[in-house]
């Protein structure tokens, strides 16, 4: 009895941990920024990060990342649900500069749909498509606007979040 308790709760257990995380919609119009003058800015900070805060809950404190050569080089922090978002400043050549959402194991239909909203606030003006795989998002002439790349690993996907603006 207790061999198939112990065998039915890491079955349980397993399943648990292979089930998908569906990223909770992004809702542009929440992040745009109004002036004093009442206009529109749709130049938002760390949109990613404020997604983050407004709609899941950190579980670590902001860890800095050492810089290389001095100034701020960002850092990372963790939420529910197996997100951990990084802030780059640094701007070497190894590390791009931008915000880094790694997901475990997201459904990749949420994923599609939550970079085609986050690129709104970077004004979207028709000009992005995705690549034949599915791993960029971006404008395909040489233009403003946001810069997605995915990369898809094992147990989780990297969603990296520049803006050309």
């Amino acid at each position: 009895m207790k061999k198939l308790f112990l065998v039915l709760s890491l079955c349980f257990t397993a399943a648990l941990a292979a089930q998908e995380v569906t990223l909770k919609p992004f809702d542009p119009a929440a992040y745009v920024a109004i002036d004093s003058e009442g206009n529109e800015n749709r130049t938002v900070k760390n949109p990613v990060y404020t997604y983050l805060i407004d709609n899941y809950k950190a579980i670590s404190e902001k860890e800095i990342l050492s810089p290389n050569g001095g100034g701020d080089c960002g850092f990372t922090q963790n939420f529910d649900n197996g997100i951990i978002y990084t802030k780059r400043n640094c701007g070497d050549a190894s590390l791009a500069t931008g915000e880094v959402l790694t997901i475990a194991n997201p459904d990749r239909e949420s994923v599609l749909l939550w970079v085609e909203s986050v690129n709104k606030i970077f004004g979207d003006y028709g000009q992005n498509h995705w690549n034949f795989d599915l791993t960029e998002y971006r404008p395909t002439d040489n233009i403003l606007g946001g810069f997605f790349t995915i990369k898809r690993d094992t147990d989780y996907t990297t969603i990296l979040v520049m803006s050309g603006c």
